[in-house]
């Protein structure tokens, strides 16, 4: 924690100009980012830049990251109107609603810290995010095609939404697309050409000055229109306890997408300079960010992959160049928020697929399909959900099918019969080329903690190969059991017993001395059956 104070410490003049490029870089990028995420939001366009602001300067000053840019994305705003719109009754109240959310989210991520959960991290599987993040960029692009058509499209999620659009494309608006279009060229453009010039802030202003030379909104365009300036006061939302409540699922929901996608991101970063990220206190510092933005009225404030990347690529050392960005952004809310009431819509709409194409990505989970089931399943049906359901219904189908898979793979873990090759004298699985069954010897490997979910797999498995060959010694090899509950340890003993009854001799090999505690202490009678190699357990007649 306060990373940022020991860097200052330590602070060396050679970093500065560094950071006060990423500083600028950055301010240049958010600032119309901002306003275009507060849309998908569905709040004003300065609660964009209070999320731009607060939560910027409170996680550089707590979280644990020198590289991390935390803000508006549009992920955080597509799931925090999603969450919001069931429960809102009117624009006020969907506003009062979007900054409680977001107190709730830090506060949630708080006691998160509080807990030590931020091994829960590792619980949002990569083929999880994979699908989220596609989804909810699909969501954005459809919902934003509105925007870059000049016609409104409404409906209960991407599909009814998509459907409402295709019944009013016929109303599309020729210079509002014209506008959109042209918009959308030059980001792709500036970005293909120029990559080191702030596209979004370019066409903004491009788009504003056009919009004023040519009269616009005269022509039928609509336009950003007033954004209030000044500085956000601090301050609680007007809801109710029940209202809270109400909040607290779609709040757990969107707290894990943050907390997830943040560390994902932290670590990345982190790795490339070999800077460690702990993970509960990026707890602390993205709920602590969360619950002031939302003193500050917000929505819900992520780790942005976009910025921290420009920033990076921009020279950024530590946080210090995140306070810069800050007192850019105030000045810009003190000063220059009269410069975008002019910006049309559809340039908005432009810059925000523009900026999320890029999420979506069909490849990845394409290619877990022939390296795992589950992670495409996994991934495929959170891709479903959201696009089918609604953006946190969809996280929780991937989740579920991600810890149903887990489940399965604890349940029914691999189990496999050994065999000796003659030439090197190891023991391989059965199967392999050179590797023969060792005469009269059944050799089982588990591969997997033995609890009373899986011990069966372990019974059935020799004892069904006990019936197909008669042997007169079963060795198990046990190196991968690193642990045994209770259940597991009496069915091991009864395995015993009856392969006794039958005449047959039981030995283990590469028993953990703490796994062999455990079974004594069970009273499974050890004896001299314990062996350290596999070879040794096997026989000499063998």
């Amino acid at each position: 924690m306060w990373q940022l104070l020991g860097d200052l410490r330590s602070y060396q003049r050679a970093w500065l100009p560094g950071d006060i490029a990423a500083a600028v870089t950055v301010w240049a990028i958010v600032v119309p980012e901002s306003v275009a995420y507060a849309g998908i939001a569905g709040v004003p366009p300065e609660i964009g830049l209070y999320v731009a602001t607060v939560p910027l300067i409170v996680y550089a000053l707590v979280g644990s990251s020198r590289r991390v840019t935390v803000g508006p994305s549009a992920t955080s705003a597509a799931v925090s109107a999603a969450a919001i719109a069931p429960l809102a009754a009117d624009a006020e109240s969907f506003v009062e609603l979007t900054v409680a959310l977001m107190i709730v989210v830090g506060v949630v991520l708080a006691l998160a810290a509080v807990a030590k959960l931020g091994i829960l991290a590792e619980f949002l599987s990569e083929p999880v995010l994979k699908g989220f993040i596609t989804g909810v960029a699909i969501t954005i692009v459809g919902g934003q095609l509105g925007k870059v058509l000049g016609v409104e499209a409404e409906g209960e999620g991407f599909i009814a939404e998509m459907v409402d659009l295709g019944r009013h494309v016929g109303d599309a608006h020729g210079a509002t697309i014209v506008v959109g279009l042209i918009c959308l060229a030059a980001l792709f453009v500036l970005e293909r050409f120029m990559p080191r010039l702030p596209a979004a802030l370019v066409v903004v202003v491009g788009a504003i000055a056009a919009a004023r030379i040519f009269g616009l909104e005269d022509r039928g365009i609509h336009l950003v229109g007033e954004i209030a300036s000044g500085l956000p006061t601090p301050g609680l939302p007007d809801v109710s306890w029940e209202q809270l409540v109400d909040l607290v699922p779609a709040a757990l929901g969107l707290a894990v997408v943050v907390f997830g996608e943040s560390m994902a991101l932290a670590k990345s970063f982190g790795a490339r300079h070999g800077e460690r990220v702990d993970a509960n206190v990026e707890l602390v510092g993205l709920g602590a960010a969360n619950a002031a933005g939302g003193l500050f009225g917000g929505f819900a404030a992520i780790g942005s992959n976009s910025r921290t990347a420009a920033a990076e690529a921009a020279g950024q050392k530590t946080q210090l160049a995140s306070l810069i960005t800050g007192v850019l952004l105030v000045l810009t809310m003190l000063f220059l928020t009269q410069l975008f009431e002019d910006l049309p819509e559809a340039a908005l709409g432009a810059i925000i697929i523009h900026a999320v194409l890029g999420l979506i990505r069909f490849r990845p989970i394409t290619s877990l399909r022939d390296k795992s089931r589950v992670d495409y399943a996994a991934a495929l049906t959170t891709l479903a959900g959201v696009l089918l359901f609604d953006i946190l219904a969809g996280l929780a189908v991937g989740v579920a099918v991600s810890i149903i898979g887990m489940m399965r793979r604890a349940v029914r873990p691999r189990c496999v019969r050994l065999g000796l090759d003659r030439f090197t004298g190891n023991f391989w699985a059965l199967g392999t080329d050179g590797v023969e069954p060792v005469d009269d010897t059944v050799i089982v490997r588990f591969e997997a903690e033995l609890f009373f979910a899986n011990v069966s797999v372990l019974r059935h498995t020799v004892l069904d190969a006990v019936e197909a060959e008669a042997p007169s010694l079963v060795v198990i090899d046990a190196e991968p059991i690193t642990h045994v509950d209770t259940t597991a340890a009496e069915e091991v003993d009864g395995l015993i017993d009856e392969l006794e009854q039958r005449g047959i001799d039981v030995r283990f090999a590469r028993l953990e001395h703490s796994v062999a505690d455990t079974l004594r202490r069970c009273n499974v009678e050890l004896g001299d059956r314990v062996y350290n190699r596999v070879s040794d357990a096997v026989t000499p007649s063998s």
